[in-house]
């Protein structure tokens, strides 16, 4: 494999249906961020577009929309945040600054700036203050790392100096640290917090309090044993008021300062917080679960100050709500199979005393913002390319799949058929990242290779095993202690299932996955003769290794049930690169070069693993890439090398796979 594949047919197939699903540079084809309010038609959100060709990788812009209207863009700055002020009238806008050490917050009314300041470090968070006359504004130091599903790695300046210099760690700096600035619209923003007390999240609780997620360390690893605070809005001074059994997200202070409602949840990821609705009284100190019709709980927001609007999953449904705080009753508002909504989790904005917006996708359906009145959808906005219906066209079905695993549980995942499928086609399994987390009926341009396999012939499965969030509490927490074991065992025999069925070549099967998903690709051929190619990607294949050299050791010390710091136990015996060399599977390896949640070292393993099986394989570290190679061009590049790698080592219709070849041999 040459290290330049672009002049490849693969790579020219990938470049050619990106290009149609997320069309011409000016674009906008994904969006995150929505807001607006009931009595006037303007919508904002942050919209996702290529501003030159594809290989430069997507910009974030801020636009405007009526109803049925053109989008309006008004920035060309690089967004970070929005916030819509409680009456409506003001637009919190927060971007990119005119240095890349610095970040500007704009307050715009009726589409004009009435007000700026200008801050060091990345704008992570904004929220007005319930009479909308100050602004909170989290803000992560020029060194802080990133969360994993931002790129898990630390934000870099470009010094002026010689290149040959070394790149020096310390483990401590005042620019690894998040704060809260305090902003009152006149003037400049005020820093309120300082370490070394960490802010990881924050929203104001009435006037003169803030809540705010904290610890007493910046690491991003510190998350994990993060705590409940209240901070007082003139000193500084934070007082703990909660601290959870596992992990806690989306801190919500209700307008009238009685209560804070906030996730609590077993997590893997920061940034993916799925379970229980949780509402702490500030005059007892006591913490209420809220009843949410059995909904995983991924996003809060207070319509009022005594109901909460929710999102979240319920196996293979997303769903919203709200929930009346004095009566403790929940009502569903909206929930499908067929739709999903949110960037990484489901999310959903309240407005007026009903309805909600999101941003809505599907497999099959490009994202379109969507206003959500009674149960019944209205799209706002169609983000789809041109030309993105046609490339769609040929590339499968998707269904909710169901199979009963060894133990009897049943399993659900999204199964992916071609079209016109009369027999048994190669199939790529896709394992989610995680494990706390779980693949959703998703736009397919989200896919890294699925959609051009499905549009080849092949089935694509996106399972849902032990771990994954949607069905409470105890199945998410049934992976810890015991990740590649149960879990493992369950996509297995959905791949069992799909072969008895008829649907799918037991020959043929391939698997991939990023971050926990890479680590499953990693770790699975060496459970099975099922994968006849593995593609991990961002995976982990020395548990021993990854502790030492991530940015979050504390994600392994909750999941694994032995010390880090022994010899043998699930750190020996969960590590792929110590028993992958004992089965060969062609595997195609890959990582990215500053990812610090899953370093390239462990690629590196378990590549060297897979060679000393006398497998092929091939490893692929991309200098400039973090966690899980989702910019560009690293993923047009990626998939195009999936695609090549499957062709060579998959085989044909009608003919041996490398496993069948190999067991035919040893016969």
């Amino acid at each position: 494999m040459q290290r330049d594949f672009r002049s490849s047919t693969e790579f020219e197939a990938a470049h050619r249906f990106y290009s149609a699903l997320l069309g011409a540079p000016g674009h906008v084809f994904g969006g995150r961020s929505l807001c607006g309010h009931q009595r006037d038609g303007q919508r904002y959100f942050i919209g996702q577009s290529f501003e030159g060709p594809i290989e430069a990788g997507p910009s974030s812009r801020l636009y405007q929309v009526e109803r049925g209207g053109a989008l309006e863009r008004l920035s060309e700055r690089e967004a970070r945040q929005i916030r819509l002020s409680p009456e409506g009238k003001l637009l919190a806008f927060a971007c990119q600054g005119d240095s890349p050490a610095m970040d500007l917050i704009e307050i715009r009314s009726h589409g004009a700036v009435v007000a700026s300041t200008t801050l060091s470090g990345r704008i992570e968070q904004i929220d007005w203050s319930p009479d909308g006359g100050k602004l909170l504004v989290v803000v992560a130091g020029t060194a802080a790392d990133l969360a994993g599903i931002h790129g898990g790695y630390a934000q870099k300046q470009s010094p002026e100096a010689a290149a040959w210099l070394p790149q020096v760690q310390l483990g401590e700096g005042d620019d690894l640290w998040r704060r809260i600035w305090v902003w009152d619209l006149e003037g400049a923003a005020r820093p309120l917090t300082a370490p070394p007390l960490n802010v990881w999240e924050a929203s104001w609780c009435g006037h003169d309090r803030i809540a705010a997620l904290v610890s007493d360390d910046h690491g991003e690893g510190s998350w994990y044993r993060a705590r409940l605070a209240l901070v007082d809005a003139a000193s500084g001074a934070a007082r703990t008021i909660h601290t959870p059994n596992d992990q806690i997200g989306c801190i919500r202070g209700s307008p009238g300062e009685a209560e804070v409602a906030f996730i609590q949840a077993f997590c893997s990821d920061r940034g993916l917080v799925a379970g229980l609705l949780s509402i702490l009284d500030l005059k007892t100190g006591k913490v209420a679960i809220a009843e949410t019709l059995g909904v995983d709980v991924t996003s809060v927001e207070w319509r009022s100050a005594t109901t909460i609007h929710f999102a979240g999953a319920r196996g293979p449904e997303t769903v919203s709500g709200d929930f009346a705080v004095g009566e403790a009753t929940a009502t569903q508002h909206w929930a499908s199979r067929e739709l999903t909504h949110g960037e990484w989790v489901p999310a959903s904005h309240p407005i007026g005393e009903k309805g909600a917006l999101f941003i809505a996708e599907s497999w099959s359906r490009a994202p379109f913002l969507a206003e959500e009145t009674g149960g019944e959808i209205i799209e706002l906005a169609s983000l789809a390319a041109p030309d993105a219906a046609k490339a769609m066209a040929r590339c499968g079905a998707v269904e909710v799949f169901e199979w009963t695993a060894p133990a009897g549980l049943d399993i659900q995942g999204w199964l992916v058929r071609p079209a016109a499928a009369n027999a048994p086609t190669p199939l790529l399994v896709d394992v989610h990242g995680g494990p706390v987390s779980a693949h959703r009926n998703r736009w397919l341009g989200r896919s890294r290779a699925g959609a051009i396999l499905a549009s080849r012939g092949w089935t694509v499965l996106f399972p849902n095993p032990r771990g994954s969030t949607g069905r409470g509490d105890g199945f998410a927490r049934a992976v810890k202690g015991d990740m590649g074991g149960a879990d493992a065992q369950d996509i297995i025999s959905g791949v069992d299932a799909l072969i008895r069925q008829g649907l799918v070549d037991a020959a043929r099967v391939a698997v991939t996955g990023t971050s926990y998903g890479g680590f499953m690709s990693a770790w699975l051929p060496s459970q099975t003769d099922r994968f006849a190619v593995a593609v991990p990607i961002s995976p982990v294949g020395d548990w021993y290794s990854q502790h030492r050299t991530s940015q979050i050791p504390e994600f392994d010390e909750i999941m694994l049930t032995t010390s880090p710091w022994q010899s043998g136990g699930d750190y020996f015996s969960r590590s792929p690169a110590f028993h992958k060399h004992k089965k060969a599977v062609p595997s195609l390896i890959m990582a990215g070069g500053i990812d610090k949640s899953t370093p390239p070292g462990q690629a590196e393993e378990c590549h060297f693993a897979a060679l000393r099986s006398g497998a092929p394989s091939a490893l692929l570290v991309y200098p400039n890439a973090g966690h899980s190679l989702r910019g560009y061009p690293e993923y047009i590049d990626t998939a195009a090398r999936i695609l090549w790698w499957l062709e060579k080592y998959i085989a044909k219709a009608g003919e041996s796979g490398p496993s069948q070849k190999k067991e035919e041999q040893q016969r």
